[in-house]
């Protein structure tokens, strides 16, 4: 005697779901329930900003930059500028270039700090400290940045000479003001090794 075969139950979801026809609706209302939910989305998030779009920013008008006009380079510049070399820069005298260096360079050291030696400032045993000659890269009114090639003196076991970049800066911001020493750094890069 055969086995008895058990009665399948049936699937009613099965069958609905294999119709194209329905199939094709569900896909146009699930669409239509995304789009519904997009639109409520965008209106209650910029609800209210209407008036924002109108309203400007700011009602101070803005401060456009003017650069300064380039100028004559002050010879009072560069007597500050060979005297920071002759002392901070060649480590003698320190006590006479404090006061010549800039807050963007010295910060907020103390005379008694920067008489240490251990100071901002890269030295160098400079022979040419006072005959070196100043090439202006710019010159303003309360700026000035210039290239200075210093010869290294003999058996002093450093570059024999190096290029630096000294920039000076009115005290008080202003074209009356007094120039101090600003900025001070090497023009040199490590060489970069040929490739095998």
């Amino acid at each position: 005697m055969p086995p008895k075969s058990r009665p399948t139950r049936a699937r009613p979801f099965v069958g609905l779901l294999a119709s194209p026809h329905l199939q094709r609706r569900i896909t146009i209302v699930s669409g239509a329930v995304f789009t519904v939910g997009v639109i409520a989305f965008i209106l209650t998030y910029f609800r209210g900003t209407s008036d924002a779009f109108k309203t400007p920013i700011s009602t101070v008008p803005a401060q456009l930059y003017h650069q300064e006009k380039t100028v004559k380079p002050s010879p009072a510049a560069f007597t500050v500028a060979r005297t920071f070399i002759e002392t901070a820069v060649a480590r003698t005298n320190l006590d006479v270039s404090y006061p010549l260096v800039h807050p963007d360079l010295k910060g907020r050291m103390t005379r008694k700090a920067w008489d240490t030696g251990n100071i901002p400032v890269i030295g160098y045993p400079a022979e040419n400290a006072t005959t070196a000659s100043f090439i202006v890269k710019y010159s303003y009114p309360t700026s000035i940045l210039a290239e200075v090639d210093l010869v290294a003196k003999p058996g002093s076991g450093v570059r024999p000479h190096l290029p630096f970049f000294i920039g000076l800066k009115r005290e008080d911001g202003k074209a009356t003001g007094r120039w101090l020493v600003s900025y001070w750094e090497p023009d040199w890069r490590p060489p970069i090794p040929a490739a095998p």
